[in-house]
This record gives structure tokens, sequence and C-alpha cells, in this order.
């Protein structure tokens, strides 16, 4: 950059030349010399000449400052194009000036290296023809026609270094009018990992990655041909699912989803195709199975299901099977076989999904839940024989809710966090909150498998027959029976063992504590013939 300093310094002897001589006009030493006018305008014309000598310099000066900056800018916009640069001549070797991007894409400077060395890597084939291609390029002189068809003939996508490249090749000429061609490269591995992502989740589930619905639907015609027959089709419905959902979080739910799919993926053979049909289903299409092999699966897939332990809720699967055998099925009859037959075997299979869904659960509280040793067992044992006092029929569905709801009546608790049910001190308000939620969550469980009436039961074992318990602060007779009866069970085994918050009762100063609360938190006739049959009640021999 020219400025006042340096413009005097880069013409400093002309200045000192034009100085001295204006100097010696000033003396006045050559008056008498008849060259004494040549001279005078020949120093006139000097400083002209450095005057204007100068300012062609500062316009040159800020012109190449101009060109600089311009040259910088579109440095600056092509290494930041994300796009690779360069050109290289009838050499086929490239030019030292290319864009930031080709050393990110080779991995390397790339200055006088052999163009087809860097796009072909180890592949001699693809080097062959990148020289046979460009050299006739360069060969072809004036035919236009032809060198665009040699252009055409070179590779649009290559994979250098594990990426995927596009490449443009572009004929140019230099500021001698010299051919050159430019490469421009561009790294699509992102674009394309997109596309095959939604081109993936069009035909599969992004939670299993099994084939989805659209995929079936659209291979149906393929699969219904006469090559496929017999064409077997399992429907699998999942147990639990809407329980582990509400319960555990959909988190839960979803990792219930997925173990369910590995153990379809584990079974079923590599001619099977699996799909997830719905939020709690799967389709399986058995090509070229007939109904006895079909059977034999859905056999195992049982088998396979037992052996996956429970986390919390164990994998249970209701299956239905349908075999089409000749041409006179449809697709949706078949599935409607499926579905009936699954249904079907649901139904018959609900007491044994049950039984197995309490007993986890029973579990679960055990582990998670900070129950004391032998709670569930008491509370069982003395309600049975409250419920015989009372003169509740045995075997009648009240005295079997009873049994049930003795079971399952703090079930809720595995949803409230530990750090809440093992805490020693006084909870927060917040923390009470949290835990007076328990109710809520044991009822939809109860709802869950089917048992209306101990959902109900379940989420009224916290009122008080003062109504000022929760969670609706109902009260009286208007609290169901079942509940009323297991609340003061409940209540003298907590109170006659010990808890993380405080030392046990004897059987008297629980028994006191109970006629303290009878009319306030507990149904006082109940009470009254729970103190007055305690014995009975307490005893591990069943009551008469």
């Amino acid at each position: 950059m020219v400025t006042p300093s340096n413009d005097e310094k880069i013409f400093e002897s002309e200045l000192n030349i034009l100085v001295r001589g204006k100097a010696c006009l000033r003396e006045g030493k050559y008056q008498q010399n008849e060259l004494l006018p040549h001279y005078q305008e020949l120093l006139a014309h000097y400083e002209k000449l450095l005057k204007l000598t100068r300012k062609i310099f500062k316009i040159s000066d800020a012109q190449g400052r101009v060109l600089k900056k311009r040259e910088s800018e579109i440095r600056t916009l092509l290494d930041n194009s994300n796009q690779g640069f360069m050109t290289f001549g009838r050499d086929l070797l490239v030019h030292n000036e290319y864009s930031a991007e080709c050393v990110k894409i080779f991995g390397q400077r790339i200055e006088n290296r052999s163009v087809t060395e860097l796009l072909s890597g180890d592949k001699v084939d693809l080097k062959m023809k990148l020289e046979e291609c460009l050299s006739a390029f360069f060969s072809a002189g004036t035919d236009e026609l032809l060198k665009e068809n040699y252009l055409d003939q070179l590779p649009e996508m290559l994979i250098i270094r594990a990426r995927s490249i596009n490449i443009e090749f572009k004929q140019i000429n230099d500021e001698s009018g010299q051919e050159r061609i430019m490469v421009i490269l561009t790294d699509v591995t992102e674009n394309l990992q997109s596309q095959e992502r939604v081109e993936f989740l069009s035909y599969h589930d992004s939670l299993t990655s099994l084939f989805n619905r659209a995929y079936i639907e659209k291979m149906m015609p393929q699969i219904s041909s006469s090559t496929s027959l017999p064409l077997s089709l399992i429907l699998v419905d999942m147990n639990g699912l809407k329980l582990t959902n509400d319960v555990f979080g959909h988190q839960s739910g979803d990792a219930l989803i997925v173990r369910a799919s590995q153990i379809l993926r584990q079974t079923c053979r590599r001619t099977d195709m699996i799909a997830r049909w719905g939020g709690d289903e799967f389709l399986i299409l058995l090509p070229n199975t007939d109904e006895q092999i079909a059977g034999v699966l859905m056999d195992q897939i049982k088998v396979d299901c037992r052996k996956v332990k429970a986390d919390p809720i164990e994998v249970s699967l209701a299956l239905g099977g349908a075999t089409k055998k000749h041409g006179d099925l449809s697709f949706e009859e078949l599935l409607s076989i499926a579905e009936g037959r699954m249904y079907k075997n649901k139904l018959l299979e609900s007491e044994f999904f049950k039984k197995n869904m309490i007993l986890n659960l029973k579990n679960v509280m055990r582990t998670r839940c900070f129950e004391g040793e032998g709670h569930t067992e008491r509370i069982i044992r003395m309600a049975t024989n409250f419920a015989k006092l009372l003169e509740i029929e045995e075997h009648s569905p009240e005295f079997m809710d009873i049994q049930l709801l003795a079971q399952l009546h703090d079930i809720g608790k595995i949803a409230i966090p530990k750090e809440i049910l093992g805490k020693q001190g006084e909870l927060s308000a917040e923390e009470w909150e949290i835990m007076k939620g328990h109710s809520e969550v044991g009822y939809r469980m109860a709802q869950s498998i089917g048992e209306p009436g101990v959902a109900k039961a379940i989420l009224a074992m916290h009122e008080r027959w003062d109504g000022k318990g929760y969670p609706y602060g109902i009260k009286g007779d208007r609290i169901p029976f079942i509940a009323r009866v297991l609340a003061i069970v409940n209540a003298y085994d907590v109170m006659t063992h010990d808890q993380i918050y405080r030392r046990q009762l004897t059987t008297q100063e629980a028994l006191g504590e109970m006629i303290k609360s009878s009319g306030r938190q507990f149904d006082p006739k109940l009470v009254e013939f729970f103190v007055e049959h305690i014995d009975q009640i307490v005893s591990v021999e069943e009551a008469p």
C-alpha cells in the first residue's frame, strides 16, 4: 500500500533531482548560459512527468488493493462454500490454486498431484478410464461436441476416503487462452444418508426398525402370488403395554415394544417378514409355510417370551394365525381370521396373564418399595379372616375382591421415586403430593388388568370416614366397603411392625390408636368389630 511517506521514499532520488534543479535556477549561476531556457523547459517537463508517474503509481496501487481484496473475498467464498474447486491442464496435474475444501476431501495438499490418482485412489481401472477420457479431451482440438462427449463419460459420483463425493468437470480457459478443466467436488454424504433415512422410515418402524404397515401393503401383490403359497399369517398383540405406559411411562412402554420385536426377530426365520402393524400389534408373514409349521413357530415365540426377564413387566404376547392354501382368500380375509383367533387366545389366556402380572408387580413391590418382610402375606391373612368373620360369603365376588385388594392395595407405590419412599424424615409438601399420587396409579393398574371393583377400592384406600382423606375427600358410606375393611387391616399391620419412620407399637397401643381414629379416619362399626375379634383376625389359623 502506497502512503504519502512511502511515496516519497519510492521517488526519493527523482524528487531530489527536481529539488536540486530548482535550486540551481534560483541561485542564478547560469543566467548567461545559452542552454538555460532549454534547461528550464526540460526541468518543467521533468516535474510534470514525475507528478504524472506518481499519480499513475498511486492509481495502480489502489487498483491492486481492490483486486487483492476481491481475490481475498473470492478465496474466502470458495473456501467456505463447502465445495472443492481445483483446475488442471493437459499434463493432468493440479494447479497451485485450489479451495480449502479439497484438502478436507483428499486429506492432503494437492498442488502438482495427478488428478487421476487423486480421484481413483487404489482403483486401477478407474484411473485408466480417467486418463483415457481426459487425454482424449485435450487432444480433441476445436471439436466442442467431441470434448463434451468425453466429459460426459467421466463419473459423477465417487467414494473418496469413505465419503460420497459428487463431481462436475467443466471446460474453462485461462487468461492466456489455454484450455483448462475445473473440477467441482461436493461432499454429499450427509444428504445421501438423510435421503436413505427418509426412504428407510417410509417403510420401517422408527422404534423397532421392523417393516411398517405401508411396506406390507406395498408388497402384498408379490406376497399374495401363487409362488408364496401356502402363505401363513400370524397376528401378535402385546399384553400389558397400556399398564406399562400408564404406570412406568412411555419410555418403559417403548422398551417393552423393542424387547417384543427382538424376540420376534430371534425366533422367526430369515424368509419371514415381520412388521409392526399398530401401536401394540405385530404382523408376521410366512411365505411357503403351512399351518402346522406356523403353529410350531407360535409355540416357540411363547417359549422365548418366558425366557426374557421382566423389566419391570414381562413380555407377554397373544397370537393368532391363519393359512392361505389356495388363491381363494384375500389378504383382508386372512387377516380377519388371524385376528379372531388372536382375540380368542387373548381371552383364554387373560387369567393366566393376570396372575403373572400380579406376581410380577408384587416382586417389583418387594424390590423397589421398601415393603416390610411378610407385609402382604399378613394383610392377605388378616383381610381373609376379617371378611369371614363379617360373614362375607367365601368365593363371592366381594370376598375375592378383598383378597386381591390385599395384594394390590399399595401397588401404585412402584411408580413413586425410591428417594421419597425411603425417606426417613418428614416429607416436604411437594414430596407428599407425589406420594399421594400412588392411589391413582394403583387405580389405573387395576383397571388395566380388568379389575374395576378393586381399582375403585385402591383409589379410596386413603379416604377418611370424616371426608378429610385423599384423593377426592369422599366420606362415610360413599367409601367402598372393601376399602374401609382393608384400610383398618393395613393400618393395624403398619402400626405393629417397625417402619422407616418409627418403631412398632404393641397390640394394645395399636388398638388404642385405632379407637382414637374411629369415626374420624375409620368406619366406627368396623373398628369396633375389628377390636372385638382381634385375636381371630390376626391368628395364623383361618377364621371359621
